[in-house]
C-alpha cells in the first residue's frame, strides 16, 4: 500500500514544519524501516493566491503551502502510527489545518482475454 499525506504550512512555519519532517521522516525508518518523501504542489503560487483572492475569507493566504508526504510500500501498523510519530516530531502543530491522509494499493494485472 502507498500511502499520500497532503497537508498546508504557512510561510512562517515552512522551516520549522520542514524539520519537523525530516524528523518523522528519522522516526518512520527507525520504527518501520519505511522511508519517506517531501514534496510541495508545483503550481502553488498561481492556483493559491488566485483562491486567495477569489474567497479571501479562506484559509489559503498568498504563500500558503501544500506539502505531500509520500510512503510507499508502507503496511496497516505504519498508517496506524502515523498519527503519533507527527505529533512527536513535532509536525502536528506546525500545519495549518488537517492532515490528510489517502492509500492507495496497486490493482491486480487484468485477465486476458478468453479465446
Amino acid at each position: 500500500m502507498d500511502c499520500y499525506v497532503y497537508y498546508r504550512v504557512s510561510p512562517q512555519h515552512a522551516k520549522a514544519a520542514h524539520q519537523a519532517v525530516m524528523q518523522l521522516f528519522a522516526l518512520a525508518a527507525a520504527r518501520f524501516g519505511v522511508v519517506g518523501r517531501i514534496q510541495s504542489r508545483a503550481d502553488a503560487s498561481a492556483n493559491e493566491v488566485a483562491s486567495a483572492a477569489a474567497d479571501p475569507g479562506a484559509n489559503d493566504a498568498p504563500g500558503m503551502q501544500t506539502w505531500m508526504e509520500r510512503y510507499d510500500d508502507v503496511g496497516p501498523a505504519f498508517v496506524t502510527a502515523l498519527p503519533e510519530l507527527v505529533a512527536e516530531a513535532g509536525l502536528a502543530s506546525l500545519v495549518d489545518g488537517e492532515r490528510h491522509v489517502e492509500c492507495f494499493v496497486d490493482l491486480p494485472p487484468p485477465l486476458p482475454p478468453c479465446a
